[in-house]
């Protein structure tokens, strides 16, 4: 997820080109994040410094982190905790940009340096961004600090990332009280904290998201992205239910209202997240209280 956050930023400025993003993602998925450098953004070693351990890795039977310690740049326990940091999605995606030659590890931080100040974020918030933790980002993504907002929307967005795209990019949330979409599917859920959520955007979107869960028959039927959508949303408010259930919070899950023309969905305050899924936008929706309702064309005149 971070890859694809960062990502897009750098594409938005002309860091990088459309093409580079799409191989840099696909590469950063077979990755494993090489010691050195964790160790340079860790702050232990210089470039020079790993750059002499990999020069010398080249000619003699040892690890890079047995080498480091021994010429007393690391110490065994420095080698045990950038070990454990191995899986770091960022590191991950700064080691595609360099093999790639794309741009070295340290022209990324620069420009994350001007990501953080474009975005007015501090240390912590980009330190939670590197962490490619849902629970992390979300808050960054949705500042309003209101705990039943992110409940919802990190389960969505683990479901997406588990189901749909491990390289999503969410963006900065928004209140609407009433938005056009093409295409999309909502459910409400009644009871102690009733609530409605759901997915809108485009058909070619929904069509996507029919191919990854459903397979190319489903996205050939005619309703089969409006199906694939409404069982995503229905699963993601399954889930909400259920995790509330288990504090001893009722809820009961209404049927999915899906619609498949352009319409305006209404509440007194829906909350808007954007999501780039595979190169396709997605907006996911949280109103809590009575719920939202779908307007078509004809309702409205």
């Amino acid at each position: 997820m971070v890859s694809s956050i960062i990502g897009r930023y750098l594409l938005s400025r002309e860091y990088i080109t459309s093409e580079q993003l799409y191989s840099l993602l696909l590469e950063k998925r077979k990755i494993h994040v090489r010691l050195g450098l964790i160790a340079v953004a860790e702050g232990l070693m210089t470039q020079a410094q790993a750059d002499e351990v990999y020069n010398y890795q080249s000619r003699v039977d040892k690890r890079f982190g047995e080498l480091a310690v021994d010429k007393g740049y690391l110490t065994e326990w420095e080698v045990e905790s950038l070990l454990e940091k191995q899986g770091n999605a960022y590191l991950a995606f700064a080691q595609a940009l360099s093999s790639q030659n794309v741009m070295p590890f340290e022209q990324l931080e620069r420009y994350m340096e001007e990501f953080q100040s474009e975005y007015h974020l501090t240390l912590p918030d980009m330190e939670d961004l590197k962490s490619n933790d849902v629970d992390r980002i979300l808050p960054i993504c949705i500042p309003m600090g209101d705990n039943q907002y992110l409940h919802i929307a990190g389960i969505a967005l683990r479901t997406l990332v588990r189901f749909v795209d491990g390289e999503l990019c969410p963006k900065t949330a928004y209140f609407s009280g009433r938005l056009e979409a093409e295409s999309g599917a909502i459910v409400h859920m009644d009871g102690e904290q009733c609530v409605s959520c759901g997915i809108v955007g485009k058909a070619e979107a929904f069509g996507l998201l029919a191919r990854i869960l459903g397979g190319e028959e489903q996205a050939q039927e005619d309703d089969g992205a409006l199906k694939a959508t409404g069982e995503l949303v229905s699963c993601i408010a399954g889930i909400y239910v259920k995790s509330l259930g288990q504090s001893g919070v009722s809820l009961e899950q209404g049927p999915v209202r899906c619609f498949g023309e352009m319409s305006t969905v209404t509440a007194e305050k829906i909350l808007v997240l954007p999501i780039h899924v595979m190169g396709e936008e997605i907006r996911f929706l949280i109103a809590p209280g009575s719920g939202m309702e779908i307007l078509t064309p004809a309702q409205e005149h």
